[in-house]
C-alpha cells in the first residue's frame, strides 16, 4: 500500500508539472490529434472515472471480463493441475506431454489468436480457451514440479509401512505439492488478466476491459486508458489476494516461520 501511495503521489506531481507544458497535439501516423492529455491530472481522471461509472461502461466491462477470466482460469487450472500431477507421478507420460508444453509455453497469446479464431470461432469459446491455454501451461509446470519435489525418502518410508501407490499419492505427494500448485495459480491468475486484453480483441465489442483499452488507444483518450489499466491492476491484486488466502487455508497444517 505504501508503494502504491508513493506511486500515486509521484504521478500527481508529474501531472501537475506537465499540465500546460506538455504538447496536446500529437501525430497519429496519418493526421494530427488535438486536445490530448499525455499526463491527465487527478481532476481529469476523476471526471473520466465518474463518467465511466455513471454510464455503467466500467462496471459492465469489469463484469464481462471477470466472467471470462474466471471461466478460463477455472478450465485451465483444472486441466493443468491434473496433467501436472499425472506427469509428475507417472514418469513415462512426461515425454509425451513435454513437446506440447514447450510449444505453448513459449508461444505468445497473440500468435495463437488467429488459430483459435479458426478453430473455435468468434464467440466466447475462443476467448475463454485462449486464457485457459496460458493458465494450463503455468499450472501444469507448478503441479509437475511440486510432485517431483517430494523427497524420495518419504515415499520409501510410506511404502515400507505398507502404504499403496494411491495412499502415498493422496497422503504424501498431494499435500507436499500444494505450495507449488498454489504458487503457480498466483502466477496464472495474473497471466489470465494479461491474456484477456488480447483475447477480447477477438470480435471486439463493448462491454469489455480489453476493448475499452483498445478503443481508448485508438482515439486516443489517456484518462480512459489509465483508468482501464488501474482497474485491471486492481483486479489482479484481488485475484492474487484470494489465491494467497486459499494457499494459507490449504497449507495451514504446515509449519510457518518468520
Amino acid at each position: 500500500m505504501v508503494a502504491l501511495a508513493s506511486l500515486a503521489a509521484l504521478y500527481a506531481i508529474a501531472a501537475e508539472i506537465g499540465h500546460g507544458r506538455l504538447p496536446d497535439r500529437i501525430w497519429m501516423g496519418a493526421h494530427y490529434v488535438d486536445n490530448v492529455q499525455l499526463l491527465p491530472t487527478w481532476r481529469s481522471l476523476a471526471e473520466e472515472g465518474e463518467f465511466l461509472l455513471e454510464s455503467e461502461i466500467l462496471i459492465s466491462s469489469i463484469a464481462v471480463s471477470t466472467e471470462r477470466v474466471l471461466f478460463g482460469l477455472g478450465i485451465g487450472a483444472i486441466v493443468g493441475i491434473l496433467l501436472g500431477l499425472l506427469t509428475g507421478w507417472a514418469t513415462r507420460l512426461e515425454s509425451l506431454v513435454d513437446p506440447w508444453l514447450t510449444f505453448f509455453r513459449f508461444t505468445p497469446a497473440l500468435a495463437l489468436l488467429p488459430l483459435y479464431v479458426l478453430w473455435f470461432g468468434y464467440g466466447e469459446s475462443s476467448k475463454v480457451l485462449l486464457i485457459a491455454t496460458n493458465v494450463a501451461v503455468i499450472t501444469l509446470l507448478g503441479a509437475h514440479q511440486g510432485v517431483r519435489g517430494v523427497p524420495r525418502i518419504y515415499l520409501d518410508a510410506a511404502a515400507s509401512l505398507g502404504a499403496g501407490p494411491w495412499l502415498r499419492f493422496r497422503k504424501i505427494v498431494l499435500p507436499a505439492a500444494f505450495p507449488s500448485i498454489f504458487a503457480s495459480l498466483r502466477i496464472a491468475a495474473g497471466l489470465a488478466w494479461v491474456t484477456i486484453v488480447v483475447a477480447e480483441l477477438i470480435d471486439a465489442k463493448m462491454p469489455s476491459l480489453g476493448y475499452l483499452l483498445a478503443l481508448a488507444g485508438a482515439y486516443p483518450r489517456v484518462p480512459t486508458m489509465l483508468i482501464g489499466l488501474a482497474t485491471v491492476g486492481a483486479l489482479v491484486l484481488v485475484f492474487d489476494l484470494v489465491a494467497l488466502l486459499l494457499h494459507a487455508r490449504a497449507t495451514r497444517w504446515m509449519a510457518r516461520t518468520g
